[in-house]
């Protein structure tokens, strides 16, 4: 009697841990996003919120050496003030994205108030077709983490149900 309640449970359990999990991974990389491409001048973009953002390389290529080792300058453009973007390259937040190109967090940044920026890009090696930069808030290697919360939860989820189906059947 007791299997044919915890079962159940484990089912709806790993059900909503599943559709919560989902909901987050797409929050962290659904979020506003500044795309650059890289074929002509960049233009200056607006950052609506304070805090740690990261500068990813999108290439349309599935294979093939990505630039990491690029100077990025950030100015600031109501005060003038520069911030420096850290060289940190991040292929646990690397993906690919709907059109099939790989995204890579390749630097990080952090500003204190919202406003106008510019970019600067010195020395940026060859640039192919369809490269470009995303901006967006600095995710780290949460979304690696929500790819295991999301398999976990899908575990629990089939394994709930098979084991709840087989426990009302007498089989267990």
């Amino acid at each position: 009697m007791m299997l044919k309640i915890l079962f159940p449970l484990v089912f709806v359990a790993g059900l909503w841990f599943l559709i919560r999990s989902i909901g987050r991974i797409i929050e962290i990389y659904g979020g506003k996003k500044v795309s650059l491409p890289l074929d002509r001048p960049l233009p200056d973009f607006q950052l609506s919120e304070p805090g740690a953002y990261e500068i990813a390389y999108r290439r349309p290529a599935m294979l093939g050496i990505m630039p990491t080792k690029v100077l990025y300058r950030l100015t600031s453009l109501s005060d003038g003030k520069h911030f420096e973007a850290t060289n940190v390259v991040n292929h646990l937040g690397s993906r690919k994205d709907m059109t099939g190109s790989r995204i890579v967090p390749v630097a990080e940044f952090s500003i204190t108030e919202t406003g106008t920026y510019r970019l600067i890009v010195e020395q940026l090696p060859e640039i192919k077709k369809g490269d470009g930069l995303i901006i967006m808030k600095k995710t780290g290697s949460k979304g690696f983490l929500m790819i295991f919360a999301i398999l976990a939860s899908a575990i629990a989820t089939i394994g709930g149900l098979v084991l709840s189906i087989l426990a009302f059947l007498g089989k267990i």
